[in-house]
């Protein structure tokens, strides 16, 4: 049968390991909150970058070249790529 003082050293040990938990678990959540401020910033910095392209491909797209000559060919290249970074950019949203 276990004595008093040895009921309270284990209850004493008990309640230091779950200020222990309690300590580790604050600093988790404080890197976690860290972390989730950054992805919100990289987030807004990704969706103002998509719009800017958007816009940017549209301004490409409504543009109508004089002539059908050699800068066509560099102007679709152009809209192309612009695609393929709005994807990436979009993929990134998603991640």
């Amino acid at each position: 049968m276990e004595t008093p003082a040895q009921r309270l050293r284990q209850l004493a040990g008990r309640v230091e390991q779950v200020l222990r938990e309690r300590d580790m678990l604050r600093a988790q959540t404080g890197r976690m909150e860290q972390q989730l401020r950054d992805e919100r910033q990289t987030a807004a910095v990704l969706r103002a970058r998509v719009e800017e392209l958007e816009r940017e491909n549209e301004v490409l797209r409504s543009a109508r070249p004089s002539t059908s000559g050699p800068g066509n060919g560099g102007t679709i290249a152009r809209i192309d790529d612009l695609v393929v970074e709005i994807d990436r950019c979009l993929a990134l949203l998603e991640a």
